[in-house]
């Protein structure tokens, strides 16, 4: 519980230790694209361990799109695109796309396995609609906090959601 307030810091906030945990941990990669390594630290290995039930409580607000992705993360909608376009998603041919490189081409940078017809092209013929709007800046993205009304992250907003979702029913 308390590592999620780390994770929110190294994304959302620039300094020495965050430099330090990202050259060392991420390179190129973005914190959705990197897994537990053996030798990782402990700390680090258990960032990893929390952090797909960290990014379910929030939602990345897109700026540059180089930190978001595509389908997997939240960040248009109600719920990933994965599950608002499953169909979709279980024929694209490159599944952890960054928003910034589907987006920068047009036609939309996606290919598919199969060819879309009838319901599926109708989805994906939404789904373009949905994104086409999507402005990208200079800005890196952010991962606003789902839990508060001001989208910071606070410990017990965390703790307040893991005590009702393992609360057992009367």
């Amino acid at each position: 519980m308390l590592l999620s307030k780390w994770l929110f810091k190294l994304m959302n906030k620039d300094g020495i230790w965050q430099t330090l945990l990202k050259r060392k941990y991420l390179g190129t990669k973005t914190l959705s694209h990197v897994t537990k390594q053996p030798g990782d630290s402990q700390f680090w290995s258990g960032l990893m361990e929390i952090k797909d039930q960290f990014f379910e409580k929030g939602r990345f607000v897109v700026q540059n799109g180089q930190q978001t992705r595509f389908w997997e993360d939240l960040w248009i909608g109600h719920e990933p695109l994965r599950q608002q376009y499953s169909s979709l998603y279980a024929i694209v041919r490159k599944k952890n796309q960054y928003v910034a490189s589907v987006l920068r081409a047009r036609p939309l940078n996606i290919s598919f396995r199969r060819a879309l017809v009838g319901d599926k092209l109708r989805l994906w013929i939404q789904l373009v609609s949905l994104v086409m709007n999507t402005v990208l800046t200079e800005s890196n993205d952010t991962f606003v906090w789902g839990l508060t009304r001001n989208s910071n992250f606070t410990v017990k907003s965390m703790y307040n959601d893991l005590m009702q979702t393992n609360r057992i029913p009367d």
